[in-house]
């Protein structure tokens, strides 16, 4: 794992969540060592993509959340049985406490674990074109407010996404169904539409420069108090 690190995480953020950003070398002999521990399916999904960073990108990222999720179940990476659930998630089912989402954007990936609830986390680069986006994305409270212009959009669109991935939500139909305020500690205020959808906190975490990145967990009474590491 040389290019894992565990990122530090805002202290509201409830303790049984990590977040590790992972950055590519396309030139990497690790490769090989990684495609070793993908199932056949994750395999056949590899070699559909075209593109050889494309390809690279998704066997690296599957590979370090094997070894991730193995040294929290105490299993060989290879071992373990990834699945989808009803929404499409990805989930592990042989260990239903623990949730995992990952998301990717150039150089970088981010993998998030959880033991607190549903977990959510998108890192998107800030060059990213958001022209007449807003249209699509913007809820009518949000649009009324003017909080969110083209300088901070990708701010919006990252906790906007983590929160729809914590739900298990369609992104495009529901992206104007959150309203995000952000409050002055790096978290936001997350309301919603929808009567049939869990409560969800989200916050704003570190990221590469030119990148944005946030985190979404779904509401699950426990502790704010001090902060522990899945693998301490």
């Amino acid at each position: 794992m040389k290019h894992l690190k565990c990122l530090q995480l805002p202290e509201t953020m409830p303790i049984g969540v990590d977040v590790w950003l992972l950055e590519f070398d396309f030139d990497s002999n690790q490769l090989a060592v990684d495609w070793a521990l993908l199932s056949a399916e994750e395999k056949a999904r590899a070699l559909r993509f075209r593109q050889l960073r494309d390809r690279v990108r998704f066997i690296a990222t599957r590979a370090a959340l094997r070894r991730l999720l193995a040294e929290c179940v105490m299993a060989p990476p290879q071992t373990l049985r990834i699945e989808t659930n009803s929404f499409g998630k990805p989930c592990l089912p042989a260990h239903s406490g623990i949730e995992f989402n990952v998301s990717h954007a150039d150089n970088f990936a981010l993998i998030a674990l959880s033991t607190h609830g549903e977990v959510g986390v998108d890192i998107e680069q800030c060059h990213r074109d958001v022209a007449n986006l807003e249209a699509h994305v913007l809820s009518s409270v949000e649009r009324a407010w003017r909080i969110w212009s083209s300088k901070n959009f990708i701010e919006l669109w990252v906790v906007k996404e983590s929160v729809l991935k914590a739900l298990g939500c369609g992104i495009s139909e529901y992206l104007p169904a959150i309203t995000v305020l952000p409050k002055h500690d790096g978290s936001y205020c997350i309301t919603h539409d929808q009567t049939e959808w869990a409560e969800v906190n989200a916050w704003s975490i570190s990221a590469p420069i030119h990148y944005a990145a946030a985190l979404a967990l779904t509401h699950k009474s426990q502790s704010l108090a001090k902060r522990q590491s899945f693998l301490s």
